[in-house]
């Protein structure tokens, strides 16, 4: 059995998702820009994808201001079914 566990940061514009990402980085925090997954809707077509690990972290950053983001999701990936659920 995989189980494969990601966060999903959404955000209202591509320039908020770039902003995001080099600050990210910046972090030491791993970053892969993808398309906002279709299950997530009214959202700009571009996501951040980071590992478990660091939700908590960048949930902190997204606290203080110190990027703009329109959303994170907890993404698991177990045995090939994707669940997606809303943390803030």
């Amino acid at each position: 059995m995989k189980r494969e566990e990601y966060g999903i940061i959404t955000f209202e514009s591509t320039h908020h998702a770039m902003a995001a990402e080099s600050y990210l980085k910046g972090q030491g925090i791993f970053t892969k820009t993808i398309p906002t997954p279709r299950d997530i809707t009214l959202s700009c077509g571009l996501s951040i994808m980071i590992i478990k690990d660091d939700i908590e972290r960048v949930k902190e950053f997204r606290s203080k201001g110190d990027f703009r983001s329109k959303a994170i999701y907890s993404l698991v990936i177990e045995d090939g079914n994707r669940k997606l659920d809303m943390l803030e």
